[in-house]
């Protein structure tokens, strides 16, 4: 992980508010795998697990600075877990969820959706279940239905 210091400065053209939605995120990816890689661009942070694999096949998540928002991505985000229905997204497997001020944030079901992806294994998407489909056919049968 990025030293706080570097963080904070790369950061510091973002309100008080987005960067304290941005250092939870950092707190709790680090929390959850402290081995996890974060990758700085002026559009926003990669969290990936180098163990794993790259952003894409070990993607934790992602976050985006817009003007008035900030912009939760998950990669896998179509397979994860979300009861609160935050995640949205017109990609087919890419969903985001945006984040609003700081004190409306859902943090248990963003820590939540972090978790899920930290343990989400997308070769699982190829493993036939007892009715002799993959998760991934299910869920492009789901698509076209």
């Amino acid at each position: 992980m990025i030293p706080l210091a570097t963080l904070e400065a790369h950061l510091k053209h973002l309100p008080e508010d987005m960067l304290d939605s941005v250092m939870e995120i950092h707190d709790i990816v680090e929390r959850l795998c402290p081995e996890a890689v974060e990758r700085l661009d002026r559009n926003g942070i990669v969290y990936y697990d180098a163990n794993r694999g790259g952003p894409v096949k070990a993607g934790i998540c992602q976050i985006i600075f817009n003007q008035d928002y900030l912009s939760l991505e998950f990669i896998h985000g179509a397979f994860l877990p979300d009861p609160a229905h935050l995640l949205h997204g017109s990609n087919l497997y890419k969903k985001q969820a945006l984040l609003g001020a700081f004190t409306d944030v859902p943090w248990d079901e963003v820590t939540a959706l972090i978790t899920a992806s930290a343990q989400f294994d997308p070769t699982s998407l190829t493993i036939k279940g007892a009715d002799g489909k993959t998760p991934l056919e299910k869920f492009q049968e789901k698509q076209n239905s």
